[in-house]
């Protein structure tokens, strides 16, 4: 297998950024991680490495066959998947193109090895659902599928354990051992040193879109020059920006519950999701809401956002209004605050970073009314609360995956609503970013008037100020309901 190296490289990866002085070299039996904070250049240099970049300048060697699984690439599918829905014309829900279509691509000769690939990740029952109905975890097991059928020489995983429950990142780590048995190079490319996985043999760290160190596994790990790059502790604002009060809602009623839901069910076809679902949020209660892949969970919290249309066929009650009593939608939105990958995949509008916190005051993707000098303000004053300050004037579709999660956590945040959303909030985040996050949601719900729902699979990314909790679980019949476990760990 040939070596593949890179030497004092600069590489375009948009009209105002480059990849600088890369000096890079894999050779066989290497397998590496590549680790760096938001928006550092790693997805790029994976890039790179699988020649999807110009290079501008230096020379480099790296003809081999690859494949290349990102948040990015998951965007890109979802939405051809949206552009090419007729359900609007067809008069009932397009599956659009299915995950076993997608992954074998026409050819049908690889269908024994889709299903024994299917059979080790343990998605074989949605090889025939449509793409655009999978979950952030599931997709991510149909790209990594769609990758390893073409037999790559190398294979480059962009946060490859992010949005996967913790039995399928064990599957996950199992599959990354037996490709570099089979002789296939690994690179993965991550947030957390926690994710390096025992085959990898070399580190890399990236900052400011150059390699500063790398070296092999065990230097890279006990350096005193890498933990002084990765290392920041953040600290708390003394207080929370004010609320804007031409934009504020009207304070609920003393003791009103903001969320009530009865026998919840929630079916596409013939396939439940949810079943018999019972949950009441009460008054000045915080939920963190855990399951597998697939079990519903940013289903059951798109009926509280107001985007799931099912909540009104249901016996739901948010903020003491019954859904389908004549309440309008943006009276729901107006009190919530929402961080989600699917908001994330439709935010593609081309503004600034500051017009998006903005339109966090609208429930809007973008901003089509007048804003007022006090709104920027408070827009601003939370960006730089998540030091993003700098990017204010910056286009958000050029950002790294990570720094567009911050921005939409600014964005739900600006109102300090009566219910903030939190699905995977910490989704693509670095060490340093997702402690900051962590510690200032807790901040917000202890001292601030919101209430927290919170979804993540990764136990150590604990808010503590969240003492309940409920699992999603599978229900008689199919689908999954509700299991209230107690306080949250």
């Amino acid at each position: 297998m040939s070596e593949i190296s890179f030497h004092q490289v600069t590489a375009a990866i948009n009209d105002t950024a480059s990849l600088h002085d890369i000096t890079f070299t894999i050779k066989d039996e290497e397998q590496w991680a590549i680790v760096g904070a938001n928006g550092s250049g790693k997805s790029s240099l994976g890039r790179l490495l699988c020649g999807e970049l110009k290079v501008i300048a230096g020379a480099c060697r790296a003809a081999v066959s690859s494949g290349y699984v990102s948040f990015e690439r998951v965007n890109e599918i979802l939405e051809l998947e949206r552009r090419h829905d007729d359900s609007d014309f067809l008069g009932f829900v397009d599956q659009g193109t299915k995950a076993r279509e997608f992954i074998l691509g026409g050819d049908r000769e690889q269908e024994a090895k889709l299903e024994e690939l299917a059979a080790k990740l343990g998605f074989a029952p949605i090889l025939e659902r449509g793409l655009k109905f999978l979950s952030t975890g599931e997709m991510r097991k149909v790209l990594i599928c769609k990758a390893l059928l073409q037999e790559p020489e190398l294979l480059v995983l962009d946060e490859p354990f992010d949005g996967l429950d913790l039995a399928s990142c064990a599957l996950l780590r199992e599959l990354i051992g037996g490709c570099v048995r089979k002789g296939v190079r690994v690179v993965l490319l991550l947030n957390r040193f926690s994710e390096i996985v025992p085959e990898v043999t070399h580190i890399a760290y990236i900052q400011h879109c150059r390699l500063l160190v790398s070296g092999g596994r065990r230097e890279l790990l006990d350096s005193e020059a890498l933990l002084r790059f990765h290392a920041f502790h953040y600290t708390l604002p003394s207080q929370l920006p004010e609320i804007d009060a031409s934009s504020a809602s009207a304070p609920l009623p003393e003791g009103t519950p903001p969320v009530v839901m009865k026998e919840v069910l929630v079916a596409y076809g013939e396939k439940r999701v949810l079943s018999g679902l019972n949950w009441s949020v009460k008054a000045g209660e915080h939920w963190k809401i855990s399951g597998p892949n697939g079990s519903g969970k940013s289903t059951l919290l798109s009926l509280v956002s107001g985007d799931n249309a099912q909540a009104y066929a249901n016996d739901i009650t948010l903020f003491g209004i019954k859904r389908g009593s004549g309440e309008s939608v943006w009276d729901i939105k107006k009190r919530i605050g929402l961080v989600s990958t699917s908001l994330q995949q439709e935010y593609r509008v081309g503004v600034t970073v500051k017009i998006v916190v903005i339109s966090g005051f609208f429930d809007s993707i973008g901003v089509y009314h007048d804003y007022s000098k006090k709104q920027q303000e408070i827009a601003l004053r939370w960006l730089e609360m998540l030091h993003m300050e700098k990017q204010a004037n910056a286009s958000f579709r050029n950002l790294s995956y990570g720094e567009q999660r911050l921005v939409l956590l600014a964005r739900a945040m600006v109102k300090q609503p009566d219910l903030l959303i939190l699905d995977e909030p910490c989704q693509g985040l670095d060490d340093v970013n997702r402690e900051m996050v962590l510690k200032l949601v807790d901040h917000l719900g202890k001292t601030g008037r919101t209430q927290i729902l919170y979804v993540t699979h990764h136990p150590e990314d604990r808010i503590p100020c969240i003492a309940n909790s409920m699992e999603l679980v599978p229900a008689v019949g199919g689908g999954f309901t509700g299991l209230l476990t107690g306080a949250a760990q």
